[in-house]
Protein backbone atom coordinates (compact mmCIF):
# COMPACT_ATOMS: atom_id res chain seq x y z
CA UNK A 1 0.00 0.00 0.00
CA UNK A 2 1.39 3.16 -0.91
CA UNK A 3 2.15 6.32 1.86
CA UNK A 4 -0.80 8.51 0.40
CA UNK A 5 -2.86 5.36 0.88
CA UNK A 6 -1.86 4.58 4.43
CA UNK A 7 -2.45 8.08 5.75
CA UNK A 8 -6.20 8.07 4.06
CA UNK A 9 -6.76 4.85 5.83
CA UNK A 10 -5.38 6.22 9.10
CA UNK A 11 -7.58 9.20 8.55
CA UNK A 12 -10.60 6.95 8.13
CA UNK A 13 -9.92 5.00 11.09
CA UNK A 14 -9.95 8.11 13.10
CA UNK A 15 -13.15 10.07 11.58
CA UNK A 16 -14.63 6.32 12.77
CA UNK A 17 -13.82 6.47 16.42
CA UNK A 18 -14.33 9.95 16.94
CA UNK A 19 -17.56 9.48 15.12
CA UNK A 20 -18.57 6.84 16.78
CA UNK A 21 -17.83 8.43 20.49
CA UNK A 22 -19.40 11.72 19.99
CA UNK A 23 -21.68 11.69 17.36
CA UNK A 24 -23.96 8.06 18.04
CA UNK A 25 -26.33 7.14 20.09
CA UNK A 26 -26.54 6.75 23.14
CA UNK A 27 -23.05 9.15 23.02
CA UNK A 28 -24.59 11.91 21.28
CA UNK A 29 -22.26 14.94 21.90
CA UNK A 30 -24.59 17.47 19.48
CA UNK A 31 -27.84 17.17 20.37
CA UNK A 32 -30.11 14.01 21.50
CA UNK A 33 -31.76 12.46 18.96
CA UNK A 34 -35.28 10.73 20.08
CA UNK A 35 -33.06 7.18 21.51
CA UNK A 36 -36.24 5.81 23.64
CA UNK A 37 -39.54 6.04 25.09
CA UNK A 38 -40.89 6.43 28.33
CA UNK A 39 -39.22 4.28 31.02
CA UNK A 40 -43.13 3.87 32.39
CA UNK A 41 -43.94 2.29 29.15
CA UNK A 42 -45.30 -1.64 28.75
CA UNK A 43 -43.65 -1.17 25.10
CA UNK A 44 -40.10 -1.87 22.39
CA UNK A 45 -39.67 -0.80 19.34
CA UNK A 46 -37.57 -3.31 16.70
CA UNK A 47 -35.83 -0.98 14.17
CA UNK A 48 -34.09 -2.05 10.93
CA UNK A 49 -31.38 -0.51 8.75
CA UNK A 50 -29.81 -0.54 5.81
CA UNK A 51 -31.83 -2.90 3.45
CA UNK A 52 -34.07 -3.87 1.56
CA UNK A 53 -32.31 -6.47 -0.21
CA UNK A 54 -32.95 -9.93 -0.96
CA UNK A 55 -33.00 -12.51 0.19
CA UNK A 56 -31.89 -11.34 3.56
CA UNK A 57 -34.96 -8.78 3.77
CA UNK A 58 -37.50 -11.41 2.77
CA UNK A 59 -36.53 -13.77 5.52
CA UNK A 60 -36.57 -11.27 7.96
CA UNK A 61 -40.18 -10.08 7.06
CA UNK A 62 -40.72 -13.79 7.32
CA UNK A 63 -39.89 -13.97 10.53
CA UNK A 64 -41.49 -10.87 12.06
CA UNK A 65 -44.76 -12.19 10.43
CA UNK A 66 -44.74 -15.01 12.06
CA UNK A 67 -44.06 -13.89 15.27
CA UNK A 68 -47.04 -10.86 14.82
CA UNK A 69 -44.69 -8.26 15.29
CA UNK A 70 -44.78 -4.89 13.83
CA UNK A 71 -41.48 -2.81 12.94
CA UNK A 72 -39.69 0.13 11.50
CA UNK A 73 -37.15 0.48 8.32
CA UNK A 74 -35.29 2.92 7.57
CA UNK A 75 -34.32 1.92 4.00
CA UNK A 76 -31.67 3.01 1.95
CA UNK A 77 -32.82 5.51 -0.73
CA UNK A 78 -30.78 3.61 -3.37
CA UNK A 79 -31.70 -0.12 -2.33
CA UNK A 80 -35.56 1.15 -1.86
CA UNK A 81 -35.06 2.48 -5.67
CA UNK A 82 -33.94 -1.17 -7.22
CA UNK A 83 -36.23 -2.96 -5.00
CA UNK A 84 -39.54 -1.32 -5.01
CA UNK A 85 -41.10 -4.53 -4.81
CA UNK A 86 -39.76 -5.33 -1.59
CA UNK A 87 -40.72 -1.54 -0.25
CA UNK A 88 -44.13 -2.09 -1.04
CA UNK A 89 -44.27 -5.46 0.81
CA UNK A 90 -42.62 -3.69 3.94
CA UNK A 91 -45.52 -1.51 3.82
CA UNK A 92 -48.36 -4.11 3.23
CA UNK A 93 -47.23 -6.10 6.08
CA UNK A 94 -47.66 -3.46 8.61
CA UNK A 95 -44.47 -2.21 9.19
CA UNK A 96 -43.56 1.58 8.97
CA UNK A 97 -40.74 2.85 6.65
CA UNK A 98 -38.44 5.80 7.36
CA UNK A 99 -35.17 7.64 5.51
CA UNK A 100 -31.79 6.27 5.95
CA UNK A 101 -30.26 8.55 3.32
CA UNK A 102 -29.94 7.55 -0.51
CA UNK A 103 -26.24 6.03 -0.03
CA UNK A 104 -25.80 5.68 3.28
CA UNK A 105 -22.46 7.68 2.83
CA UNK A 106 -20.57 9.48 5.55
CA UNK A 107 -19.49 12.26 3.16
CA UNK A 108 -22.62 13.66 2.32
CA UNK A 109 -24.11 13.03 5.89
CA UNK A 110 -21.45 15.25 7.71
CA UNK A 111 -20.74 17.87 4.91
CA UNK A 112 -21.40 21.19 6.13
CA UNK A 113 -24.24 23.19 4.95
CA UNK A 114 -28.25 23.14 5.62
CA UNK A 115 -28.81 23.08 2.14
CA UNK A 116 -27.33 20.09 1.41
CA UNK A 117 -30.27 17.66 1.27
CA UNK A 118 -30.17 15.87 -1.64
CA UNK A 119 -29.30 12.77 -0.06
CA UNK A 120 -31.88 13.20 2.43
CA UNK A 121 -34.39 14.51 -0.15
CA UNK A 122 -33.45 11.14 -3.23
CA UNK A 123 -34.09 8.74 -0.52
CA UNK A 124 -37.76 10.16 0.56
CA UNK A 125 -38.77 10.39 -3.17
CA UNK A 126 -37.94 6.43 -3.57
CA UNK A 127 -40.19 5.35 -0.55
CA UNK A 128 -42.65 7.98 -2.22
CA UNK A 129 -42.35 6.51 -5.66
CA UNK A 130 -42.42 3.05 -4.04
CA UNK A 131 -45.66 3.55 -1.55
CA UNK A 132 -46.89 6.72 -2.05
CA UNK A 133 -45.83 8.36 1.26
CA UNK A 134 -43.19 10.43 2.52
CA UNK A 135 -41.45 9.19 5.73
CA UNK A 136 -41.82 10.73 9.21
CA UNK A 137 -38.45 9.71 10.35
CA UNK A 138 -35.22 9.72 9.73
CA UNK A 139 -32.07 7.80 10.99
CA UNK A 140 -28.56 9.42 9.48
CA UNK A 141 -26.15 7.05 8.89
CA UNK A 142 -24.37 5.26 11.26
CA UNK A 143 -26.61 7.51 13.65
CA UNK A 144 -24.05 10.40 13.25
CA UNK A 145 -25.87 13.37 14.10
CA UNK A 146 -23.81 16.91 13.90
CA UNK A 147 -26.03 19.69 14.27
CA UNK A 148 -26.51 21.07 10.57
CA UNK A 149 -28.00 17.43 9.93
CA UNK A 150 -30.04 17.77 12.26
CA UNK A 151 -30.90 21.09 11.35
CA UNK A 152 -31.29 20.35 7.73
CA UNK A 153 -33.66 17.05 8.28
CA UNK A 154 -35.92 18.70 10.26
CA UNK A 155 -36.30 21.54 8.29
CA UNK A 156 -37.51 18.84 5.73
CA UNK A 157 -39.90 17.55 8.08
CA UNK A 158 -37.89 14.77 9.32
CA UNK A 159 -37.50 13.59 13.24
CA UNK A 160 -34.08 12.07 14.15
CA UNK A 161 -34.29 8.57 15.49
CA UNK A 162 -31.43 6.88 17.42
CA UNK A 163 -31.47 4.07 20.14
CA UNK A 164 -30.07 2.80 22.68
CA UNK A 165 -29.41 -0.65 21.99
CA UNK A 166 -27.09 -1.84 19.12
CA UNK A 167 -27.96 -5.40 18.48
CA UNK A 168 -23.95 -5.73 16.44
CA UNK A 169 -25.65 -7.24 13.83
CA UNK A 170 -24.48 -5.36 11.29
CA UNK A 171 -20.74 -6.90 11.84
CA UNK A 172 -19.22 -8.87 8.35
CA UNK A 173 -18.96 -11.71 9.10
CA UNK A 174 -22.31 -11.83 10.60
CA UNK A 175 -22.11 -12.59 14.34
CA UNK A 176 -23.88 -15.66 15.47
CA UNK A 177 -28.18 -15.29 16.21
CA UNK A 178 -27.47 -16.53 19.85
CA UNK A 179 -24.89 -12.96 20.42
CA UNK A 180 -27.16 -10.51 18.86
CA UNK A 181 -30.30 -12.26 20.62
CA UNK A 182 -28.14 -12.20 24.11
CA UNK A 183 -26.94 -8.42 23.55
CA UNK A 184 -30.58 -7.32 23.11
CA UNK A 185 -31.95 -9.13 26.14
CA UNK A 186 -29.43 -8.43 28.86
CA UNK A 187 -30.33 -4.78 27.82
CA UNK A 188 -33.49 -4.67 26.99
CA UNK A 189 -36.00 -2.07 29.01
CA UNK A 190 -39.29 -0.28 28.90
CA UNK A 191 -39.24 2.46 25.79
CA UNK A 192 -35.77 0.67 24.35
CA UNK A 193 -34.90 1.11 20.78
CA UNK A 194 -33.77 -1.54 18.97
CA UNK A 195 -31.28 -1.28 16.32
CA UNK A 196 -30.52 -4.21 14.05
CA UNK A 197 -29.85 -4.72 10.19
CA UNK A 198 -32.17 -6.37 8.12
CA UNK A 199 -29.19 -6.35 5.01
CA UNK A 200 -26.06 -4.59 4.61
CA UNK A 201 -25.87 -1.36 2.94
CA UNK A 202 -25.43 -1.34 -0.58
CA UNK A 203 -25.36 -5.28 -0.91
CA UNK A 204 -27.61 -6.52 -3.20
CA UNK A 205 -28.13 -9.44 -3.43
CA UNK A 206 -27.63 -9.81 0.19
CA UNK A 207 -27.50 -13.11 2.39
CA UNK A 208 -27.41 -12.13 6.01
CA UNK A 209 -29.27 -14.96 7.74
CA UNK A 210 -28.39 -14.48 11.53
CA UNK A 211 -30.19 -11.43 12.08
CA UNK A 212 -33.66 -13.28 11.43
CA UNK A 213 -32.68 -16.34 13.25
CA UNK A 214 -32.07 -14.34 15.82
CA UNK A 215 -35.59 -12.70 16.30
CA UNK A 216 -37.59 -15.45 17.38
CA UNK A 217 -35.23 -15.94 21.09
CA UNK A 218 -35.98 -11.86 21.30
CA UNK A 219 -38.97 -11.79 21.14
CA UNK A 220 -39.83 -14.50 22.85
CA UNK A 221 -37.54 -13.15 26.33
CA UNK A 222 -38.67 -9.52 25.81
CA UNK A 223 -42.85 -10.86 26.03
CA UNK A 224 -41.51 -13.41 29.11
CA UNK A 225 -40.65 -9.92 30.54
CA UNK A 226 -44.07 -8.12 29.82
CA UNK A 227 -42.99 -6.09 27.02
CA UNK A 228 -44.50 -5.89 23.79
CA UNK A 229 -43.42 -4.58 20.32
CA UNK A 230 -44.43 -1.30 18.35
CA UNK A 231 -43.74 0.86 15.14
CA UNK A 232 -41.69 3.84 16.16
CA UNK A 233 -45.01 6.65 14.80
CA UNK A 234 -46.37 4.04 17.88
CA UNK A 235 -43.42 5.06 20.45
CA UNK A 236 -43.20 8.88 19.69
CA UNK A 237 -46.79 9.26 19.43
CA UNK A 238 -46.24 11.25 16.29
CA UNK A 239 -47.58 10.73 12.64
CA UNK A 240 -46.63 7.65 10.54
CA UNK A 241 -45.54 10.11 7.72
CA UNK A 242 -45.33 13.11 6.49
CA UNK A 243 -48.70 15.01 4.85
CA UNK A 244 -48.64 15.41 0.94
CA UNK A 245 -51.56 17.05 -0.51
CA UNK A 246 -53.70 15.18 -2.73
CA UNK A 247 -52.89 16.99 -6.03
CA UNK A 248 -49.25 16.52 -6.06
CA UNK A 249 -48.24 13.54 -7.85
CA UNK A 250 -45.35 10.98 -7.06
CA UNK A 251 -42.04 11.72 -8.54
CA UNK A 252 -41.18 10.29 -12.17
CA UNK A 253 -38.80 7.58 -11.84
Amino acid sequence: MAGSDVLVAAGRRVVDRVGTACLQPPRLAWRSQFSAGDPASTTVALTFDDGPAPPATGRTLDALKALDVKATFFVVGAMAAARPDLVRRLHDDGHLIGNHSMYHSRTQSLAPGRERLDHIRAADDAVWRAIGRRPRFYRPPWGWMTRWERRRAEAFGLVPIGWDIDAGDWQVPEQPASVTARTVTDRVRPGSVILMHDATSNVDPCDKVETAKALERIVERVRANGLEFARIDELTGLQPYRPVPADVDRPSS
